[in-house]
């Protein structure tokens, strides 16, 4: 991890982390299957991963990593209480869904229905949510992942909380667990005909006595 900065994101900062995140989840296994055409699926993430960071900075925390002061990767974090969103945030997000879903044409409502089976799975008891963690392509392999990964991790163990995600490749699923995250929810499609997900979930550290 050499060389990272993390730091975290301002308002003015949200079109820059979406377009990276936009970016770093082209061949996510999830967008791919609900958007098969690249250059769709780029003009739906667009607007999308911008929203999801603009509320991320303002109701969560989304953390930055930086390359040679270079913006390198995104995470957005959202504390307990705070997800799935409430009907305000979701309002906030609508102009950018109408974007999205423009750009998408009849594929929009499977994307809805994935999102809202996400929501609907998400445990009962408080934890923090990993929403989303991106690493340009032209940046991965570099440590950035893992920075942003111990900088959230960090304020989740202060918090005595445990942490949760969802991601749709298995590629991942070793990854996290090599961070303490534990397969809770193996293999589930979200929503009729959805993407395949994996739900995981990180217990909360056990504080010395």
């Amino acid at each position: 991890m050499t060389g990272v900065r993390t730091d975290l994101l301002s308002a003015n900062d949200a079109p820059t982390a979406g377009a990276l995140l936009t970016a770093s989840h082209g061949d996510y296994p999830a967008f791919r299957a609900l958007f098969p055409d690249s250059r769709m699926r780029s003009r739906v993430l667009g607007p999308f991963q911008t929203a999801a960071a603009r509320d991320a900075i303002r109701h969560g925390s989304a953390v930055g990593a930086f390359l040679d002061d270079q913006l390198a990767g995104v995470a957005l974090w959202q504390p307990p209480g705070r997800f799935p969103l409430s009907p305000p945030r979701k309002a906030r997000m609508a102009p950018a869904l109408a974007q999205a879903a423009i750009a998408a044409r009849g594929a929009f409502p499977r994307f809805a229905r994935s999102g809202a089976t996400l929501e609907r799975t998400f445990p009962n008891q408080p934890v923090w949510y990993l929403q989303a963690l991106g690493v340009h392509p032209s940046r991965q392999r570099q440590g950035v992942g893992a920075a942003l990964l111990a900088a959230g991790l960090a304020v989740v163990d202060a918090d005595n909380l445990a942490c949760h995600l969802h991601t749709s490749d298995p590629a991942n699923v070793e990854y996290y667990r090599r961070w303490g995250f534990e397969l809770t929810q193996p293999a589930f499609p979200a929503g009729a005909g959805g993407p395949t997900y994996y739900g995981m979930t990180r217990p909360a550290a056990q504080r010395s006595m």
